[in-house]
């Protein structure tokens, strides 16, 4: 199963870090397609491949968030990417994966990755009206009923009700539920706050893991609003903090970057 990650122009400076960790906390022989618009100039490792979604003016991306004018909640504009879900659901209508696995660029992987526990996962994707399963621990926070115990984890189905199915956290998605849910015209903010109440009642069944802290993807949500949320990166153990600053992937040359 591969894992696709989504970034934007604006987010491609963390990507060399986001390469590390996962792999220094999944595997490098997880294969990994990072959509981006305009490809990074950066290297990557070998398990990391690029795949461009077009050309980031076609999208809303040509504009650097927080730009003079536009792009953020102060604006009264949609950010990062205006027209996230349309780019979306042209590279999802003609991937030929049944499922996948979807991260955003801006999810640091901090600590080991429950593999084991992915693979069982999977096997419950697509069965049984299954149309996402989370990664993270999320779908525990909201109301849930136990849908299956295996080798001692419980999996949780989310309510139909619950909020935040449209969530873009970690999860593995069947790539025809995913193309249905991407309406026209919205930016990855919009497609989970006014695909909240659309994914909700809509015949899907969302799965996840009855856990409070992480799932089997733990990571640090290290942006918030385009901004770096600095109480998220100082999660990050000091030892691996200090070696990426000092390999030039973590400093001032990140946009968004506001010392703390």
């Amino acid at each position: 199963m591969r894992v696709y990650v989504t970034t934007s122009d604006w987010y491609n400076p963390i990507l060399p870090c986001f390469a590390y960790l996962f792999n220094r906390f999944w595997s490098p022989q997880q294969q990994v397609t990072v959509l981006c618009y305009t490809e990074p100039d950066c290297e990557l490792p070998s398990n990391f491949t690029l795949e461009s979604l077009g050309h980031p003016s076609d999208f809303g991306n040509d504009v650097t968030e927080w730009a003079p004018g536009r792009r953020g909640s102060d604006y009264g504009e949609s950010y990062p990417t205006p027209k996230w879900s349309d780019s979306m659901k042209c590279w999802a209508s003609r991937l030929s994966d049944p499922h996948f696995v979807l991260m955003q660029i801006d999810y640091f992987i901090h600590q080991p990755v429950n593999v084991r526990e992915i693979q069982i996962l999977e096997k419950y994707v697509g069965v049984d009206g299954v149309v996402k399963i989370d990664l993270s621990a999320d779908r525990f926070h909201e109301p849930h009923t136990l849908y299956a115990t295996e080798d001692g984890m419980k999996i949780i189905e989310s309510d139909r009700q619950a909020r935040y199915r449209s969530s873009l956290q970690a999860a593995i998605w069947t790539r025809d539920y995913f193309v249905s849910v991407l309406k026209p015209n919205r930016s990855p903010w919009e497609f989970e706050l006014l695909g909240m109440r659309e994914q909700m009642n809509n015949g899907g069944r969302i799965l996840g893991v009855a856990r409070a802290d992480f799932g089997p993807v733990p990571y640090l949500n290290v942006y918030e609003r385009g901004k770096v949320r600095w109480r998220e990166l100082r999660l990050l153990d000091h030892g691996i903090r200090t070696e990426m600053f000092a390999k030039g992937w973590i400093g001032p040359h990140w946009n968004g970057w506001v010392e703390p």
